[in-house]
């Protein structure tokens, strides 16, 4: 896939918050339309092969389970393209912050399936790379303020991209799950 007018550079340090650095820096390529089809494909596929076991499975007592961090994915992408769509029609107003412990608790998603979850991410994945794909330069470039920072609307995909990728790392070497490559 052929890099657009915007995709020249990674996010610069006044598009987003301290707090993000790290989520923009596990992004490999400066392609970040194409980071987030491929990472929605493996992601997909990858839970649509997990067993109902390794779906309910914590690696300690106070940590969530595999599904609960499929449904944290899903919401923080919600929110992060939430964010991203009112910063490109150009939003003035503060976007709130949320708590992500609160969310996963209220999120039921022990009590979802597979089936559904998989289903949801797939279409979430695949709408936010359509819209991602949709804004020019200038809405990609466009800042706002979103959880108390400046964030460009750049930099939300790239968290996107880089939170999952964060969190399937942490699948991998603390779940000690399997399929993710």
């Amino acid at each position: 896939m052929a890099l657009l007018d915007w995709e020249d550079q990674r996010p610069q340090p006044d598009e987003f918050g301290e707090f993000y650095e790290d989520y923009i820096n596990l992004v490999d390529e400066l392609n970040v339309i194409q980071s987030l089809i491929q990472q929605g494909q493996r992601v997909y596929t990858f839970i649509r092969q997990l067993s109902a076991d390794k779906a309910k499975h914590r690696y300690a007592d106070d940590k969530w389970s595999v599904k609960e961090i499929i449904g944290h994915l899903v919401d923080t992408e919600r929110i992060m393209a939430y964010r991203a769509l009112c910063i490109s029609r150009g939003e003035q107003t503060a976007l709130p912050g949320y708590d992500h412990e609160a969310y996963v608790e209220q999120g039921n998603f022990d009590q979802r399936s597979l089936q559904n979850l998989s289903v949801e991410y797939d279409a979430l994945r695949n709408a936010n790379i359509s819209m991602f794909s949709s804004f020019t330069k200038d809405q990609m470039l466009r800042k706002g303020t979103a959880n108390g920072v400046t964030i460009s609307v750049r930099a939300l995909a790239f968290i996107i991209a880089g939170h999952e990728k964060h969190h399937l790392t942490v699948l991998k070497d603390k779940y000690n799950v399997t399929g993710l490559n």
